[in-house]
């Protein structure tokens, strides 16, 4: 264990931000008048930082040093637009890790996109964005040091609650870390802040008016620790789990039972399934709701494979209940479903497949990126895996895959292996010509090497299983060394570092795993579950009073969020992989982990009609606002059927999980 970082009236000195007027200033003005008292369990420093007080009580616990500060206006008269705080430096040319928002300065976003950075003048931004309070600063020796915030709501009488904010700045070389009463940073502007989708706004949060005699409470520490260079999310991800980590101490359950959750999941499943003739699919978005009044050009009935739409996978989900319960009905649909793909969704290039169809005109198509139509990468594995899973279950109840789901899964695994970028990975996606549409690296195309390394499997095939270790091998190249490059370019709706890039790479690791036996992929899926776990909220930031979400008692923790571009909760996440981790490495951590993400994710479902506003039993909100990337403390109604098929898929894995551990 590394020694707790020794803070003294010097150190104060030079740390303790005190700033009056607008815009605020990272003001250093020193410490004066000091007393300090070195009795009890702790030191006590008094001082005088510019126009206020201060008292500092410093405790050194194991390799932290917590610090409670209580700044006083010793004046007669108020002290407007006040901000205060720590300024902590850290070592030269380090890496930076803030959860949801910084991951080494976020290097893969788009250049035409505004997200965080740090090197740009410095980010600060609202504790309320941030999984796990912290910032981490990483020197070039791998030592860390962490700084925290302890969240302490400030809830006015209008019940309107105020926290803090975090943040870091890097420039010429040295690097500090910044916690503050509340005010934001972007680019080095002050009173800017993020909101959504890639745009900033001005912020007149954060200042602070104190009365004569008044006083402002802050709560810090400070962690000292070490990892290897490029991992400092994990020291991130260990503080979180020390401090704040309740859903790795315990199981944290939901307001639902699994068995309950399910049937909920499954009533939204029958809702969007949709039959005529040989068409079957499930539609990707209902007929009702936000997203029917979003755009007047929206088909009236449209299926998505992969990525947003997932019908294969809620087929997989379907039959999966057919065949467990017996309901012939269930698993003749979702049969139907696979079939109408399989033989419907090629194009001219053998192994490469549409990946959406609009019912409203017959058509089968691809996506639009740079103004032209390509094959998603990510879609197109995506589906394949579901594919490739459908098949294993069919075979788990004895029952004949098709033939012809066998060879479009050898021509997807060969085309996508045969397709790939010089670095070795799959491209983000394919022109009509079956050519790579772009030459980026980056984690899009995760999920088409995952998907031949289940075909390989399914098949029975060395010779694709070898193309797939060799693709993980490339991606371990690329994100698993020192992390100069985080996952990223995965999120439909981003240019940047996303959640869903480690997500298909954990899900790959769990695969490559079980395909060969190498250990070697479990300890890359150890460190992959850290970073993933940085974007689940740890805590539970309290909304304003008359919010949607804290009137009806929802809770943040074990919810994920998205992007560095995008901040809110959604429940894309690999919770049964998490739990499988867990299970093959003795991880209890991982285990609870896994449970409380799948208990949390059961919240903001429709119970009843006018629920969560929704009418429809099962149905669920894509977002989650705990934080101000928009209407914070509320959800929206946007809906895609992802919402639906991924958790349900986690859910129905789990069950057969915990099945086979109890036979």
């Amino acid at each position: 264990m590394t020694s707790p970082l020794s803070v003294g009236a010097a150190d104060l000195d030079r740390m303790l931000v005190a700033s009056v007027g607008r815009p605020w200033r990272e003001v250093v003005p020193g410490l004066t008048r000091v007393e300090i008292d070195d009795g009890g369990a702790g030191l006590r420093i008094k001082g005088r930082v510019g126009p206020v007080l201060v008292q500092v009580e410093v405790r050194e616990v194991e390799d932290r040093t917590e610090l409670n500060l209580v700044w006083s206006n010793p004046g007669s008269e108020r002290i407007d637009d006040l901000v205060v705080g720590l300024a902590v430096p850290g070592p030269e040319r380090a890496r930076v890790t803030i959860p949801q928002v910084i991951y080494h300065d976020n290097p893969s976003a788009a250049p035409d996109r505004i997200v965080p950075h740090v090197s740009r003048g410095g980010f600060v931004t609202e504790v309320h964005r941030l999984p796990i309070p912290a910032v981490c600063l990483q020197g070039e020796d791998g030592a860390t040091l962490t700084l925290v915030t302890v969240p302490d709501p400030d809830e006015d009488p209008q019940g309107r609650v105020r926290y803090g904010s975090l943040g870091a700045v890097t420039e010429g070389g040295s690097s500090r870390a910044l916690a503050l009463s509340g005010v934001t940073l972007f680019d080095g502007a002050p009173d800017v802040t993020y909101v959504d989708k890639a745009r900033t706004t001005p912020s007149r949060e954060g200042y602070r008016s104190l009365e004569p005699g008044a006083s402002i409470r802050q709560r810090f520490v400070l962690v000292s620790g070490w990892a290897p260079v490029g991992h400092g999310f994990r020291e991130v991800a260990r503080v979180g789990r020390e401090m704040f980590g309740k859903g790795g101490d315990a199981v944290i359950p939901g307001p639902h039972e699994a068995d309950q959750h399910i049937e909920l999941r499954l009533a939204a499943l029958d809702a969007r399934a949709f039959t005529e003739g040989d068409v079957a699919g499930y539609q990707k978005f209902p007929a009702w709701g936000m997203p029917r009044t979003h755009g007047a050009n929206r088909p009236a009935v449209d299926f998505l494979y992969g990525w947003t739409g997932q019908c294969l996978r809620l087929a997989w989900c379907e039959a999966w209940v057919g065949l467990e319960r017996g309901e012939e009905e269930r698993l003749e649909r979702a049969h139907a479903v696979v079939e109408f793909y399989v033989n419907g969704s090629g194009t001219a290039v053998p192994g490469m497949r549409h990946n959406s169809y609009v019912h409203d005109d017959r058509r089968w198509h691809g996506q639009r990126l740079y103004g032209r139509e390509i094959i998603s990468a990510r879609a197109h594995g995506e589906t394949m895996s579901d594919l490739a899973d459908l098949v294993r279950l069919y075979r788990r109840f004895e029952k004949a895959a098709p033939q012809v789901w066998l060879v479009a899964l050898r021509e997807a695994a060969e085309f996508i292996a045969a397709t790939t970028l010089p670095s070795g990975i799959p491209p983000l996606g394919w022109t009509a010509a079956g050519e790579p549409a772009d030459d980026l690296e980056c984690a899009a195309g995760i999920p088409a090497a995952h998907s031949v390394a289940k075909a390989a499997a399914v098949l029975g095939d060395d010779r694709l299983l070898g193309r797939a270790v060799e693709m993980a091998q490339a991606y371990h190249g690329i994100y698993g060394g020192t992390f100069d490059r985080p996952f990223a370019r995965s999120t439909l709706d981003a240019a940047c570092e996303d959640k869903e890039g480690g997500l298909a790479y954990l899900e790959l690791l769990m695969t490559m795993h079980e395909v060969t036996g190498n250990a070697e992929y479990l300890q890359r899926a150890l460190v992959t579950a850290d970073w993933l776990l940085t974007w689940v909220y740890h805590w539970n930031p309290v909304q304003d009073r008359g919010a949607s979400l804290r009137e009806r008692g929802f809770s943040a923790i074990g919810w994920p969020g998205v992007s560095v571009q995008n901040h809110h909760l959604d429940v894309f996440f690999p919770s049964h992989d998490l739990l499988r981790l867990g299970i093959r490495t003795g991880d209890e951590r991982l285990q609870r982990w896994a449970r409380t993400i799948v208990g949390a994710m059961s919240q903001g479902i429709c119970t009843a009609p006018g629920e969560w506003e929704f009418d429809v039993v099962g149905e669920q909100a894509e977002a989650f606002y705990v934080t101000n990337w928009q209407h914070r403390g509320f959800s929206n109604t946007w809906n895609p059927s992802w919402v639906i098929a991924h958790p349900l898929w986690q859910l129905l894995e789990i069950a057969n999980t915990d099945k086979e551990t109890v036979a």
